[in-house]
C-alpha cells in the first residue's frame, strides 16, 4: 500500500483512495504516526510533486544516482592534493563520456518517416528518443474524446488506454498559442511529452 502511494498513483484522488483503503489493525495501532506521515505527503509522494522537475528520480534515490554518476573515489581522509587529482580525473572522464555520447548520437540517428519522430531524433539523445518513441507508440493505441466547454479558444479532451474511459487523463489545448496541458504532468516532471498530449497532437 505505501509503495503505491509513494510512486504508483496517477492523481491526488487515487492517492487518497489508496491511503484510505487499508483499515487494518496496524493502521489503527499506529494512527498517530500515519496521520503525521499523511501530513507530510507532499514531501514524499511523487504523485503530489509532479509540478516540480525531478527527471523522474525519487528524492530517496538522488544520493545513489549522484554517487553512481560521479563515482568519486575521495573520502574524508583524502589529502587536498590527492583530492585535486581525483577531481581532475573525474572531470576528464565526464568530458570523454559526453564526447563519445554526442558522437554516437550524430552517427546513430534513428530511421523514421514520421515527421514528429524525425524532429525528436534531431533534438533528443538516443536514450531520450527511445522513451519518446515508446510514448508515441502508446499514443497510437490510446482513445480520446472531446468534452464540451464554454471557454473560447480552449478545447478539453479525455484520453485513456481503455475503450470505456475507465481511467482517464485531462488534456487542455489552447488553440491561440498552440499549448497543451495534461493532468498527468509528465512534461513538467521529466520534460518528456506523454502519450496523452501526443494523441491530441495527432488528432
Amino acid at each position: 500500500m505505501f509503495h503505491k502511494c509513494l510512486s504508483s498513483c496517477d492523481s491526488e484522488s487515487e492517492f487518497e483512495d489508496v491511503w484510505k483503503q487499508d483499515g487494518s489493525k496496524t493502521w489503527i495501532r499506529k494512527k498517530e504516526w500515519f496521520d503525521r506521515l499523511f501530513g507530510l505527503r507532499e514531501k514524499w509522494s511523487t504523485t503530489l510533486s509532479k509540478d516540480i522537475f525531478s527527471a523522474g528520480i525519487l528524492s530517496s534515490q538522488r544520493v545513489e544516482v549522484t554517487n553512481r554518476a560521479i563515482s568519486f573515489k575521495a573520502n574524508r581522509t583524502t589529502k587536498l592534493l590527492e583530492f585535486f587529482h581525483i577531481f581532475e580525473a573525474t572531470v576528464r572522464r565526464w568530458r570523454s563520456t559526453e564526447k563519445s555520447d554526442n558522437f554516437r548520437c550524430t552517427i546513430e540517428k534513428p530511421k523514421t518517416t514520421t515527421k514528429i519522430l524525425k524532429h525528436a531524433a534531431e533534438v533528443y539523445t538516443l536514450n531520450l528518443y527511445k522513451d519518446f518513441n515508446l510514448e508515441f507508440d502508446t499514443s497510437l493505441g490510446a482513445y480520446a474524446k472531446e468534452k464540451p466547454t464554454s471557454m473560447q479558444y480552449v478545447k478539453l479532451f479525455d484520453v485513456s488506454l481503455d475503450e470505456d474511459y475507465k481511467h482517464t487523463y485531462k488534456v487542455i489545448y489552447h488553440c491561440q498559442n498552440n499549448e497543451f496541458m495534461c493532468s498527468f504532468m509528465c512534461f513538467t516532471e521529466i520534460e518528456l511529452l506523454c502519450f496523452h498530449i501526443l494523441k491530441i497532437m495527432q488528432m
